[in-house]
């Protein structure tokens, strides 16, 4: 028997069932045919669906890729009138993009304290209090012109005072530093002098440095302008500062400071009388 002839036996066979006069034949073959068509589907669409989800490219589709044909009519040299066509495929244009500007970090505004510190120097808004160990007077003598003064103390109370501006005035009288007889006026540097052998000196710088130049040689020289030096005075004032600058007007800004008073040494003469023996 050959296949042809099976397939038409099995073709009879199950058209007699579906058509056949009993109603439970029929049901029952119809009934069977459609629980064989759906373990097919439920047997090969999960398959199905595996190998889709197992190629992406199934999934996706292909890019149509466009060529554009120009067409170039060209006379023929012979005498033939028929065009000659010649095709040529142009390539799709690359796309390109233009190129993105980075910006690069630019570096952050310093603080206006540091700023403050690093550039000219200003006052403390709020100034602060100063341990002061200077001598109230002291005592020359009356025909005296000069006088040294003694080594002073002078401490901020506050630790976060680094700079220091000493406002050192007198009337009638001009302060010599360091080198005796000599300014040693110094606008740059670590310590700034201004105003030597003058009425009004000013030192700046670290603290430690201002004090250690008025206490250098022997300490701070007074010498008259004319006259006794006795009767006249001096005045000490001192500002924290945010780094260490000269300028005469920031001296107002000081909230501790003294003054020393220079007086003549009293030289009394008195006649003591008292009682004796004679032998």
């Amino acid at each position: 028997m050959s296949l042809d002839e099976l397939f038409e036996k099995l073709k009879y066979r199950f058209d007699s069932y579906f058509h056949s006069e009993k109603k439970s034949v029929k049901y029952l073959a119809r009934l069977l045919a459609m629980t064989l068509f759906a373990a097919i589907v439920s047997t090969i669409a999960p398959t199905l669906a595996d190998e889709l989800s197992s190629s992406p490219s199934m999934l996706q589709p292909e890019p149509a890729t466009s060529t554009t044909t120009s067409v170039v009519i060209q006379e023929s040299v012979t005498a033939s009138d028929s065009p000659t066509v010649i095709a040529t495929f142009t390539p799709e244009p690359a796309i390109t993009r233009p190129a993105i500007a980075t910006s690069t970090d630019q570096p952050l505004p310093e603080s206006s304290d540091s700023a403050t510190a690093d550039g000219e120097g200003v006052p403390w808004e709020i100034q602060p209090k100063y341990t002061l160990r200077i001598p109230a007077s002291g005592a020359i003598d009356p025909r005296a012109t000069t006088y040294f003064l003694p080594r002073i103390f002078v401490e901020p109370q506050d630790p976060d005072v680094e700079f220091t501006m000493a406002c050192l005035s007198s009337a009638g009288a001009n302060l010599d530093l360091k080198t005796k007889g000599s300014p040693d006026n110094s606008p740059e540097g670590e310590l700034l002098i201004s105003g030597d052998n003058s009425g009004l000196l000013i030192v700046s710088g670290a603290t430690n440095k201002v004090i250690n130049a008025l206490n250098a040689a022997g300490g701070l020289f007074i010498r008259s302008t004319g006259g006794g030096l006795a009767g006249r005075s001096l005045t000490f004032r001192f500002v924290a500062m945010t780094s260490p600058t000269i300028k005469s007007e920031f001296c107002s800004k000081a909230q501790s400071g003294v003054i020393t008073t220079i007086r003549a040494l009293g030289l009394d003469l008195s006649t003591v009388k008292g009682g004796g023996k004679l032998k």
